[in-house]
């Protein structure tokens, strides 16, 4: 049986392409295949694909029309035939022996989800060590995987927390998993979402499939996390609020089907406060922006008057928040959108400033 399934989706990365799939075929662990779905990417990336096919047998190329990466993801499920399952960002790489440290630490702990660490690399050359808990742990009680669930929502909630803890316990890169439970739980991403924590709402499904987890704090990463340009340039939508209602949609439809209480919304009402709080400079407040301030403060009063955020700003608990949302909550709740917008700028000049530094 083979032992691992690679699942890449690829669209528009024929610059970052090679060192991805290069990262895969050169692992130490060789019992695995490579799921390169090309997502109709108008670029030289379907050619590359095929050529990785032609050199490798363990490579399978899908091509098909564009329709974003959940549907790429889904496809690659589809076709998987692997143990286990582990998703890899097409513009990212892993370590040389990240497949053979994962499968080792599955089946010397029988767990259904295993998690590592990444590093994250900035394009000025910069990288930032993110772990995403404190220490090294299994568990197979359903309440503390409700709690990593909650961790999944808003980063206060993490069971295991340290200050040098990273926020993206979301991504699916982070997760190896057996593919059975994806498969025979129809664990497949919601393209609904549009792109946003679309891998959030994957994790929480998932999670709450699983009998067991382990975390294996490592001091060699096993993942490459690429932050390719300024995010809060490139990422600007003018449609972002009302994709993130579609977010909120799917979330509270995962509470509902799975029966979860007050206590795991409160991690939701949080996460709507934090997303908030960064679409401050994001959308609201970004240079992309071209509204005048009187009518941006309009579309933030129209916002936060309107689901998702209204419950969540009545209901999230400051004690569940940093410092830095908690702000965002308290300037909301008393009407300080001077306030806002100072943040707002600051948290800009501050993006700025990173990306400058080498």
């Amino acid at each position: 049986m083979i032992g691992i399934s690679f699942i890449v989706p690829v669209y528009k990365v024929e610059e970052y392409l090679d060192q991805c799939v290069e990262s895969i075929l050169g692992q130490t662990f060789k019992n695995f295949e490579l799921i390169l779905v090309d997502d109709g990417s108008p670029d030289l990336c379907p050619k590359m694909c095929d050529e990785y096919a032609r050199s490798d047998s363990r490579v399978k190329v899908i091509h098909k029309v564009n329709g974003g990466v959940d549907e790429a993801r889904n496809t690659g499920i589809e076709a998987a035939q692997g143990e286990y399952a582990y998703f890899v960002d097409s513009d990212d790489w892993i370590e040389p022996d990240a497949a053979q440290r994962l499968y080792r630490y599955a089946k010397k702990t029988g767990a259904d989800c295993v998690m590592t660490d990444c590093l994250v690399c900035y394009e000025n050359g910069k990288t930032d060590r993110q772990y995403q808990f404190s220490k090294t742990f299994f568990t197979d009680d359903k309440k503390e995987i409700l709690n990593i669930q909650k961790y999944v929502l808003c980063h206060k909630f993490n069971p295991h927390y340290s200050k040098k803890c990273g926020s993206g316990y979301a991504a699916p890169w982070g997760k190896f998993v057996k593919l059975s439970i994806l498969k025979d739980n129809n664990i497949r991403f919601n393209p609904y979402s549009q792109g946003v924590f679309d891998d959030g709402i994957y994790s929480l499904y998932l999670l709450d499939n699983i009998n067991s987890f382990f975390y294996r704090r490592d001091k060699k990463h096993t993942y490459n996390y690429r932050i390719v340009g300024n995010s809060l340039t490139h990422g600007f939508k003018d449609n972002a609020i009302d994709i993130l209602k579609r977010g909120a949609e799917l979330i509270d439809e995962f509470a509902r089907k799975t029966g979860k209480t007050e206590d795991f919304m409160q991690a939701e009402f949080c996460r709507r406060v934090v997303f908030f709080s960064g679409y401050l400079s994001r959308h609201f407040y970004s240079e992309m922006n071209t509204k005048s301030d009187s009518e941006i403060r309009k579309e933030i009063k129209k916002a936060i008057r309107s689901y998702p955020f209204k419950e969540a700003i009545k209901k999230a608990k400051y004690n569940n928040l940093e410092f830095k949302h908690k702000y965002t909550l308290f300037c909301i709740r008393h009407n300080l959108y001077t306030g806002l917008k100072l943040y707002a700028k600051i948290r800009l000049t501050v993006i700025k400033l990173r990306h400058r530094v080498g």
